[in-house]
């Protein structure tokens, strides 16, 4: 099986190319772009949220709290999250390829250059943290840490927050323009409405077919500054982690 390409800009392949089915999203890993932007989720925040999980377990130990279940009990379980959730991302950054004509990541190969408002898009505008959250709960499962999952998730949460709103959605204004921002005003961040759950299922994309087209403005200036900004964000949740174990314990 040949390995499917990134849309073009014409009219009628981006329409075909839209909405790429789930079998398409998933034989796309083997797109350079693809297996790039997943080996940096690999070698930088799967080591960040282990460290993290470790300078948790540090501070159950000055808290004295024993871990939430067996590890017979617990591991099965965390794992489970973590395959459930890395999955996820797999699949939502294939659809985010094929259907925008680019890398995920913007600080990968460019990102995307088409707008994708379908899919698991038409739900959420950053679906991919529901996998990675899924993820670091399935992890801090198998550490077994109560102060990783009630303290250091909801902090990793308003991590992504922040960086998806303030690092990675300026880059989508600047090169989408106002179709982005209708787009975001008729999709939330990350919890979605039934409206939006019902709109994938229909296959109807979020923003109106007569929109404005205001795509492939090629990419701004600073995109190597996001990604600074992101590194720099997970150094500083990393040394904050490590500054509440040491003073707990």
């Amino acid at each position: 099986m040949s390995i499917a390409v990134p849309p073009s800009t014409s009219p009628v392949v981006r329409e075909l190319t839209r909405r790429p089915t789930f079998a398409a999203c998933i034989e796309a890993i083997r797109a350079p772009e693809l297996y790039r932007n997943f080996a940096i989720h690999l070698f930088v925040m799967l080591p960040a949220a282990t460290l993290m999980c470790w300078f948790a377990t540090r501070a159950d130990l000055g808290l004295r709290l024993d871990p939430i279940a067996p590890l017979v009990v617990r591991l099965p379980i965390g794992l489970g999250l973590i395959g459930i959730g890395g999955f996820w991302v797999w699949y939502v950054y294939g659809y985010l390829y094929l259907s925008g004509g680019g890398s995920p990541g913007t600080h990968v190969d460019g990102g995307p250059t088409a707008l994708v408002d379908t899919g698991p898009y038409a739900m959420i505008r950053h679906p991919s943290v529901i996998g990675k959250l899924c993820g670091v709960i399935g992890l801090g499962v198998c550490f077994g840490s109560p102060v990783f999952l009630v303290g250091f998730v909801p902090v990793l949460v308003a991590y992504s927050v922040v960086t998806n709103r303030y690092l990675q959605e300026p880059f989508c204004d600047a090169r989408f323009g106002m179709r982005y921002q209708i787009y975001r005003e008729r999709v939330p961040m990350l919890i979605p409405r039934p409206s939006g759950v019902a709109r994938w299922r229909r296959g109807e994309g979020a923003v109106p077919e007569d929109g404005p087209r205001e795509e492939g403005l090629g990419p701004p200036a600073g995109i190597w500054m996001e990604f600074r900004g992101y590194l720099v964000g997970l150094a500083s949740l990393i040394l904050l982690s490590g500054l509440v174990a040491w003073l707990l314990n």
